[in-house]
């Protein structure tokens, strides 16, 4: 990744710096703190992965190689103002202070600051940081399960920070060893798993200039979850808190001075509340920002049925509902204080998203974009100026740039490689449910034959596989062109379709989402006769490849054989905030008796179809244990199934060659259980 400049009067555009030029030949190092976030995040992409722009407009800061670099946007020499401490401990985590004089950053576990223009050595503002404690970095289960991926926030003077401290002394400790590197020191990791000790967190606010922490009143012994921390302009920091089975919420607005809190809102939820921002493409989500004058906030809530966009005054009282019920609400995208106006995501179905201007004050919302695509805005932070992202149902994504006064000033330039062909997408609603469904079929398709099936699954909470754009969906035209009719569905528990479809997985892992896949499998069946559903594969990874096992474990009247990517085996060997949330809190630290029967090993003895195993030796996510608990368990009860662990491999692989060997082994597995030919070998 390069990192360019789009200057919006005058449509140019220009590379600032280079990876090359920062590097100076040598390869990119990540600290292990780095590495694991961009694991979090789903980051498989070298080069500049983030840049901080600062207000004024003038720098821009990157980071590579363990070290922060600000480039002038004006033009001349890209300087160094941080770099790994004396006993190599890398950096990690830069960013600029509001008023661009001084960078922050964390490293050695501890929050540092270093002036970005002149002489002056980088300031340690924290210490204390141990095997068990870490300053300035969110912690785990922030991390993948609250997608809150910052531990610090600047004040808006840039005269002090506030940042997070982790303890985790008291959490279970998993010590990750990777079996295909017996050379390598197992790695020991704080992992908090069902029932037991979450980590604990605390907030402080600290001098700039170094000094004492003033702490911040919040009571952790009812709120285990800080979701969102956010210090804005004319505004108190304010912090987003969850408790343990997260069924209710709070927030608080703190004195940075005292570190006293007072309540702005609650909310509460009898089965959970959701938390996170939206995803990008993946439907809605939590979102609040505070008007620049400090006069009140916008706040987002699902408390009616559907995701709604509020005002609300800086008390935290209710002035307004500025989206109404049912309207489709998909994530706020952007402030025009001044015209008082908010721009947010529209998406009546899951399908489109529309952009829509909703005024401060009340009214009808306003149509920004229209047409059959996905839209996204990126706007100005006190006009109107705004780049808007289009991506249709057929060809490439396109990037608009709009000044101001609404003319286009540009097209932001793609480097991206075009698809070496088109997708046979058919994107249609079935069954009584209204499931929305895509089907993929194989260049050349002959509607008289009959031609096995894969399906595709996620169905977990969070994310969708259905999407109204061929982009994605160059892998399952390929998958398809090999001779097979290529489905995916998203069912209850998916996002974007309200609270109650959303919360119908609620203790039923086991039951609903695989119900949905069979009911929506059979419905897109009656529609297209070339399906033959005696011979049904179904492919999946992390919570798809939980789904792809049970497919097979207790459907084998419907599925004639899976591939389980990285599954989760036993519920209770996951994280605590994903897995509380939708499967409740069990003992010691709660009730619940929902884990059992929400597992794979109780099914094991069931397997009557082959079923292949995939996992990546190193995943620190689902770990590499969970597929060896499902092979110990089917080989006990006398079943055969194959597995293919990937050396070395996280969460996420993605090398070229070694994708190249994996698809090849997949399609061999497919092959010869759904009776279709062997393809090539690459």
């Amino acid at each position: 990744l390069r990192l360019y400049a789009f200057e919006v009067k005058t449509g140019q555009v220009r590379e600032l710096i280079t990876p090359e030029q920062v590097l100076g030949g040598r390869p990119e190092e990540l600290s292990a703190a780095e590495r694991a976030q961009r694991e979090r995040m789903r980051v498989s992409t070298a080069g500049f992965t983030s840049y901080d722009l600062s207000r004024d407009g003038a720098q821009v800061l990157v980071t590579l190689g363990g070290q922060a670099w600000v480039v002038p946007l004006a033009g001349g020499q890209a300087r160094a103002v941080a770099g790994p401490g004396p006993k190599g401990e890398p950096i990690f985590d830069a960013r600029l202070s509001p008023d661009g004089k001084r960078v922050a950053f964390v490293r050695g576990d501890e929050l540092w600051v270093a002036p970005t223009a002149g002489a002056g050595a980088a300031r340690q503002l924290t210490f204390g940081a141990s095997s068990t404690v870490t300053h300035g970095q969110a912690e785990f289960v922030a991390q993948e399960e609250l997608d809150r991926f910052q531990g610090y926030w600047w004040a808006p003077d840039s005269k002090s920070l506030l940042y997070e401290e982790a303890d985790s002394a008291g959490v279970e400790q998993l010590f990750l060893e990777d079996p295909a590197d017996l050379f390598r020191p197992p790695t020991q990791m704080a992992y908090p798993r069902p029932g037991k000790a979450n980590v604990r967190t605390r907030f402080g606010v600290v001098p700039a200039a170094g000094g004492k922490t003033t702490w911040i009143h919040v009571d952790p012994a009812r709120y285990e979850y800080v979701s969102r921390v956010d210090w804005a302009e004319n505004a108190p920091p304010t912090l987003l808190l969850l408790t343990r089975d997260q069924k209710d919420l709070a927030l608080v607005a703190a004195d940075p001075r005292t570190g006293a809190t007072h309540d702005l809102l609650r909310e509460h939820d009898d089965d959970w509340l959701n938390v996170n921002p939206p995803r990008g493409g993946q439907g809605p989500g939590r979102d609040y920002r505070w008007l620049p004058d400090g006069s009140g906030f916008l706040w987002s809530t699902e408390a009616r049925g559907s995701w709604q966009l509020e005002l609300r005054g800086k008390g935290g009282q209710l002035l307004r509902e500025l989206t109404p019920p049912g309207f489709g609400y998909a994530g706020l995208q952007g402030l025009d204080a001044k015209a008082g106006t908010a721009f947010v995501g529209r998406a009546a179905e899951p399908i489109d998203t529309q952009i829509y201007e909703v005024p401060l004050e009340g009214g009808e919302p306003r149509p920004l974009t229209q047409g059959p695509a996905q839209h996204a805005g990126v706007f100005a932070r006190a006009s109107r100026a705004r780049a808007i992202a289009e991506t249709p149902r057929t060809g490439q994504p396109i990037w608009r740039v709009y000044r101001a006064d609404g003319t286009l000033s540009g097209v932001l330039p793609s480097v991206a490689e075009k698809p070496p062909f088109s997708v046979d997408l058919t994107l249609r609603k079935v069954s009584a449910e209204g499931f929305w469904t895509a089907t993929i079929k194989p260049h050349g398709f002959d509607p008289s034959r009959k031609y096995p099936v894969i399906v595709q699954v996620y169905g977990g909470p969070h994310a969708r596989m259905v999407h109204a754009q061929e982009t994605a969906y160059l892998t399952a035209q390929w998958i398809a062109d090999h001779g097979y009719i290529v489905v995916a569905a998203d069912g209850r528990g998916t996002p974007g379709r309200g609270r109650a479809w959303e919360r119908a997985i609620r203790d039923r892992f086991a039951e609903v989402p695989l119900a949905d896949q069979v009911a929506a499998l059979q419905a897109l069946a009656a529609q297209e006769p070339a399906m033959d559903l005696s011979r049904v594969g179904i492919l999946g990874h992390s919570f798809g490849g939980f789904l792809s096992a049970l497919a097979v474990l207790r459907r084998p009247d419907v599925f004639s054989a899976a591939v389980a990517g990285a599954p989760v085996v036993d519920w209770r060997n996951y994280d605590t905030c994903y897995t509380e949330r939708y499967l409740g809190v069990p003992p010691p630290a709660g009730k619940s008796q929902a884990y059992e029967a929400n597992g794979l090993v109780p099914y094991a003895a069931g397997l009557s179809r082959p079923l292949l195993i995939v996992h990546g030796t190193a995943d620190d996510n689902v770990h590499f244990s969970e597929s060896l608990l499902l092979a110990d368990a089917l080989f006990r009860a006398g079943r055969a199934y194959e597995f293919l662990p990937m050396r070395a491999q996280t969460h996420m692989f993605y090398e070229p060659e070694l994708m190249v060997r994996y698809w090849s082994r997949l399609f061999d597995f497919f092959s010869a259980h759904l009776g279709t030919p062997r393809p090539q070998r690459a």
